[in-house]
């Protein structure tokens, strides 16, 4: 039972689809994992589940208008959900960040795993993300940029006294990729896993299906299964 936040300092890595399809490996193993899509103002993990327009979202619950129990949306016997709202007023609601780690902490009772889907950079929301968490897994793609945005987030996340799980460079294949040896002497951080660059998962964005479950023998399904056995041995001690 613990939390864990799935972050990135830089828009656009792909964090949310390592969050969504990572969840839906582990829930398929038969862990219960619940989701929260904590990235206030641009969330996607409903839209990676096919989900366009779900009511009430997590925009509702921090604005005071909705419970906890009226949020958790199940996906499976195994696997359950807080969507955010994709609707431009949602954003303009007057938000309780800090009730992000009450639901998160209500969702740990229930749950082997939760994994929470941070916004990218380092403004209010993301640092509510981050505290409403006890792990922090940070998502990048192997170039500059991103590793520079990385760093902030591993310096946030000491800040505010979490752990950093690893890293987990997505995207890979290309031939100025930062190797993963290296990427780990600049972050001091472990790289837990690699997920390679494949034009199935935007095929199965398009599908509003986790590639893990659309092209499940697709490269990038195969990494993010390698990618979930690792968080299973730090995280999740074994069943008797």
């Amino acid at each position: 039972m613990v939390r864990v936040c799935i972050a990135s300092g830089k828009g656009g890595v792909g964090k949310s689809v390592i969050c969504a399809n990572l969840g839906v490996v582990l829930s398929e193993r038969g862990y219960r994992v619940s989701l929260v899509d904590a990235d206030i103002e641009g969330p996607t993990l409903g839209l990676l589940f096919g989900y366009e327009h779900t009511q009430p979202t997590l925009h509702d619950y921090l604005s005071g208008n909705a419970s906890a129990g009226d949020v958790v949306k199940s996906l499976s016997p195994t696997l359950s959900a807080v969507f955010g709202s994709v609707q431009l007023n949602a954003l303009l609601k007057e938000l309780e960040l800090e009730r992000l780690s009450e639901l998160t902490s209500m969702l740990e009772q229930s749950s082997d795993l939760v994994l929470v889907d941070s916004p990218p950079g380092l403004e209010e929301d993301t640092k509510a993300a981050v505290r409403a968490s006890e792990e922090v897994l940070v998502v990048l793609n192997p170039d500059i940029p991103s590793v520079a945005g990385a760093l902030k987030v591993r310096i946030l996340a000491r800040r505010e006294g979490r752990h950093i799980l690893g890293v987990v460079a997505n995207r890979t294949g290309g031939e100025y990729d930062i190797p993963p040896e290296e990427l780990e002497a600049i972050l001091e951080e472990e790289v837990l896993g690699t997920v390679r660059d494949d034009p199935l998962v935007r095929s199965s964005l398009v599908e509003g299906i986790p590639v893990v479950s659309a092209h499940p023998e697709s490269p990038a399904a195969v990494d993010i299964r390698r990618l979930a056995d690792r968080l299973v041995e730090k995280l999740i001690p074994p069943r008797r």
